[in-house]
């Protein structure tokens, strides 16, 4: 009977990981997506309280791979541009961003800038910013995409849903 006990019990947790497994993945990819919208609603307000341009970017290089960092971007007329950084966020482990989005035309750099007035502009007027894809590397099809409508509204959207899959802007 305590042989048939420990089996099932076995069976059980054996059966059940995955499960809990997924629930972990997904939670840690709702984390990170909530992250990034505090992060740029941040940029957004410190852009419109102090009249600066603010950016939000890679931390190091090309890719969000590493998470990103706010920064208010400052011009000197010596040195060029003088970024001041007001907050990081490092990525958990296994969470990827897709590095094509959020690209900007004239520089081709992949950021987020924010004018005084708070809107997601390029320095010449054009609306820069769509959506972020995050994915999780050990259950590609766990996804969550962060849009950036042209109102500056943000929205997290699980492609994964059935109401998703039928609302063609997730």
């Amino acid at each position: 009977v305590e042989l048939l006990a420990v089996i099932t019990l076995s069976l059980m947790l054996f059966m059940g990981l995955p499960l809990v497994q997924a629930q972990f993945q997904e939670r840690e990819l709702e984390q990170t997506a909530r992250q990034f919208v505090r992060h740029a609603q941040f940029a957004r307000q410190y852009a419109l309280y102090s009249g600066e341009y603010t950016a939000i970017r890679p931390r190091l290089g090309e890719t969000w791979d590493l998470g990103w960092q706010t920064e208010v971007l400052k011009a000197s007329s010596t040195i060029g541009v003088v970024n001041s950084v007001l907050s990081q966020y490092e990525l958990p482990t296994d969470v990827q961003i897709d590095a094509h989005r959020f690209r900007d035309p004239h520089s081709n750099t992949i950021q987020i800038i924010f004018n005084p007035a708070g809107a997601a502009k390029t320095q010449y007027g054009g609306f820069v910013a769509n959506r972020l894809i995050i994915s999780h590397a050990k259950a590609s099809h766990i996804k969550r995409h962060i849009i950036l409508a042209a109102s500056g509204r943000w929205r997290i959207c699980d492609p994964n849903t059935p109401a998703s899959k039928k609302d063609t802007t997730c």
